[in-house]
């Protein structure tokens, strides 16, 4: 690589860190319950080299405060717990993490590409597509794991590509070591990374028709592993609850809804199950992830923390891109590579069919992202290697509206899509909290009393802008009650109370019993969720 290459690579890279971090702390609006979970518990590590229930760097992290069964996996944790402890606990400083993992990734999608492609041109467009893929901005800009098993994937596909070049047993070992820590980046890598072993298997045997670099391939991916077996042993609970959480409906399940059904009605039963098994099911939704529409041009109506709903997964012009890419990998000389992003790309989806079915859920399949620009990029180079001149011409014109439509997605992002999505992100609660602490600094307020009923978490996110405004020594005089509990008239003087508008008894009495609304909490739209009330 010569210095005009370094120089467009540092270039991208920094461009793309630029773009995941600039007002990450306001867009998207709020910090989701996972995001203040995962910076709890990174905040905890880097502080205390403990979880927040007391356990020495766990290998597994139990959001208690999300659920008794919820364990996440560690990864994002240990790479927030570094940010943590140079920088304050802040909305930006959370998800930092996240943006410098979407700027690896541009930068070994480009290295692998160069390997991938002869013309440096190649590479420089494949990173800077996944640079602007929208799917690929949005979770760059969120402090949650689900873009994590993408650098492991990525570095497994480097060093893949590299063994095959020089068949060093070592590099082989790397790769597929990547892939078993990989399994510690999200609960989908469970499924996924084994997938991928597999295709180095498969890979290994069509390059060099033999099998004794199993054993290293194999080597590499187990060693993580037997940390995962030995906590397991010694955390039976992680075990059983992981399970139960994911846990899809039994045969037995099913023929308890055949109980007390006359035969008639039984036979109806038997028909509807055989109908839409969860076999056929899932077979069924793995197409949803396929829908030109979702990848393309809206997104498909996911969760609006994973998508505007006003653009694909990849960008528009990608819609040719890969389509040709795909093409010019079946009928081209197909290498052992291009065939990994063939089988990478239809594959990303089986996790998310198979785990927790949910259409178009592109934060479970992520991995999709890489194997799709790689093949776009491929594209690309065949339309503009084409003999017929409207061929380069076409895709001339389409490169030409990749920064065009990124553009709109920016000025949709960082525009409406923060006040449609603010309901989404729970509200704002952080305007709330924190207007709390601020008067609690000005005021004396013996007791502050947050209602739980209708704010799930509320504790989680209290403690974190406690920690963010250096003030955890209002826990001491914090008191958490559900509807109904709270007795207004019982409530010290000068104390504040937080309720939101869905507390409609504490509303009502408000006034009558002695409390005295002194703020409503605005969100994006003008429209108050939360309402501050005080003794």
């Amino acid at each position: 690589m010569n210095a005009g290459e370094r120089g467009r690579l540092l270039l991208v890279a920094a461009g793309a860190f630029l773009l995941y971090t600039a007002g990450a702390g306001g867009a998207p609006v709020y910090l989701d319950p996972d995001e203040v979970m995962f910076a709890l518990q990174a905040h905890s590590i880097a502080a205390t080299a403990h979880d927040l229930d007391g356990r020495f760097l766990p290998l597994y992290f139990h959001m208690s405060l999300l659920g008794q069964n919820v364990w996440f996996h560690p990864v994002i944790v240990y790479c927030m717990a570094p940010f943590l402890k140079v920088l304050p606990l802040t909305d930006w400083t959370v998800r930092l993490p996240s943006a410098t993992v979407g700027a690896i990734n541009v930068v070994l999608t480009y290295f692998i590409a160069r390997r991938m492609f002869a013309a440096p041109r190649a590479a420089l467009l494949a990173a800077a597509l996944l640079a602007l893929t929208p799917a690929h901005f949005i979770h760059s800009r969120l402090a949650m794991d689900y873009l994590y098993p993408v650098p492991f994937v990525l570095g497994w596909l480097l060093c893949l590509l590299i063994y095959f070049e020089r068949r060093d047993a070592w590099i082989l070992f790397t790769a597929s070591s990547l892939l078993g820590l990989g399994v510690y980046s999200y609960i989908a890598s469970l499924i996924m990374m084994p997938l991928y072993l597999a295709m180095t298997l498969a890979a290994i045997l069509r390059e060099q028709k033999t099998t004794r670099p199993w054993v290293t391939a194999i080597a590499g991916f187990a060693w993580p592993l037997t940390l995962l077996a030995v906590w397991a042993a010694t955390h039976p609970a992680f075990v059983t609850a992981t399970l139960e959480r994911y846990r899809q409906p039994q045969p037995i399940d099913y023929l308890q809804g055949f109980k007390g059904l006359s035969l008639a009605a039984a036979l109806e039963q038997a028909r509807r199950l055989l109908a839409f098994s969860g076999v056929t099911g899932r077979i069924s939704m793995y197409w949803y992830f396929f829908d030109p529409a979702y990848l393309f041009l809206y997104g498909g109506y996911t969760n609006v923390m994973n998508s505007t709903r006003h653009v694909g997964v990849f960008l528009a012009p990608l819609l040719v891109f890969v389509p040709v890419g795909i093409v010019a990998i079946a009928t081209g000389r197909r290498t052992t590579l291009d065939l990994i992003l063939l089988a990478g790309f239809l594959s990303a989806p089986f996790a998310a069919c198979l785990v927790v079915p949910e259409p178009y859920a592109i934060d479970r399949e992520l991995e999709l992202l890489p194997f799709g620009v790689l093949i776009a990029t491929r594209g690309v180079e065949r339309l503009l290697a084409a003999r017929a001149r409207v061929y380069r011409a076409a895709a001339i014109v389409l490169l030409a509206l990749v920064p065009l439509h990124f553009a709109f997605v920016l000025f949709d992002y960082f525009g409406d899509y923060r006040i449609r999505s603010a309901i989404w992100f729970s509200g704002n609660r952080r305007g709330a909290l924190e207007s709390i602490v601020a008067r609690a600094s000005r005021e004396r307020v013996p007791a502050i009393y947050l209602s739980t009923r209708h704010v799930p978490y509320l504790d989680a996110y209290w403690q974190f802008y406690l920690i963010k405004q250096r003030r955890q020594d209002l826990l001491q005089r914090t008191i958490y009650f559900t509807e109904g509990t709270l007795d207004p008239s019982a409530v010290p003087a000068g104390s504040l109370v937080l309720a939101s508008r869905d507390d409609r008894p504490l509303f009502a009495l408000a006034e009558s019993r002695g409390l005295r609304r002194i703020e409503l909490v605005p969100e994006p739209d003008g429209t108050p969720l939360f309402a501050i009330f005080q003794r």
